[in-house]
């Protein structure tokens, strides 16, 4: 059986010293000495700092991106809104789709109103009751349950917008009819808009198929897995500069300074270059390991 081991005490994350010993918070804030903690408990606190910090760097990775690619869009809407001779607000609004000229790419913008209703909505309820209740025989088979279902309150007190709309849509020979629609129009708000985008690539069939980007719908496929993070490029980029770096001070270490074989001699100039590209080197890991853009 193997034995579970936390990581030293030194490397515990979230910790920290009081009189020279190390402690970690409990749930409810009290300090519980790491001495006092089963390895077990060491072990799933280190793992989950782990992952969460993995997540914490995808997640703002995933917000870069979504903010360059919104940028990027923007800019090619201005440029088609110039070829038009568009010369008032440029920024395009609604949904829209771009398509890449063989048609297997595409990426999505996609708009989604919040909608609340107002006290209009109550006086539409009252009168399409009246009217069910004088008329069920001709409103029935489509009034009857579309309105069953669209003031059924949910968990958090809102009515289905869709089901309303798909009331206003119909068509009902009655005197009170266009006054119940205008009720409804006149109870719906938009408080604000989201927007969304979405990348897509053509499947096997053809068909255009979503590129899962949130953690739930991801699927830990082997193309996912041959394609590298970015943090696993830069983690590698970092172990390359850092053989880089031992290697020059290497040969420093035998060759010496610049200025010893005369800064305007091929071999004097060369250590120099040399020793530029170490520092420039040891700045960028610098730059990645904090975090840098």
């Amino acid at each position: 059986m193997t034995a579970i081991t936390p990581n030293s005490a030194a490397a515990i994350p979230g910790s920290t010293m009081v009189g020279g010993v190390q402690y970690l918070p409990g749930p409810k804030g009290t300090l519980v000495p790491v001495d006092n903690m089963r390895a077990q408990d060491l072990l799933q606190h280190e793992l989950v700092y782990t992952l969460t910090d993995y997540a914490l760097d995808l997640s703002a990775e995933i917000a870069r991106f979504n903010g360059h690619s919104r940028a990027d869009l923007a800019q090619f809407d201005a440029l088609l809104a110039q070829e038009y001779g568009v010369t008032r607000d440029t920024e395009f609004k609604g949904n829209r789709t771009y398509t890449s000229a063989d048609g297997k790419r595409q990426v999505k913008i996609a708009l989604n109103d919040r909608v609340v209703y107002g006290p209009e909505l109550q006086a539409a309820k009252v009168m399409l009751d009246e009217l069910i209740r004088e008329n069920a025989a001709e409103a029935g088979p489509v009034l009857i349950p579309l309105v069953n279902l669209a003031f059924r309150v949910d968990k958090e007190g809102k009515v289905d917008p869709d089901l309303l709309r798909a009331i206003r849509r119909l068509e009902i020979p009655d005197p009170r009819w266009p006054e119940i629609c205008r009720a409804i129009d006149d109870a719906e708000r938009v408080i604000d808009t989201t927007s969304y985008i979405r990348f897509y690539r053509a499947g096997a069939a053809g068909k255009q198929e979503l590129i899962p980007l949130d953690v739930a719908a991801a699927r830990p496929t082997p193309e996912a897995f041959a394609r590298r993070s970015l943090r696993r490029q830069v983690e590698d980029l970092n172990a390359t500069l850092y053989d880089l770096g031992c290697k020059i001070l290497a040969a420093k270490a035998v060759f010496g300074a610049p200025g010893e074989h005369g800064y305007n001699t091929p071999e004097g100039q060369a250590l120099y270059d040399l020793y530029a590209s170490a520092a420039k080197a040891a700045e960028v890991m610098a730059q990645t390991e904090g975090g840098t853009e």
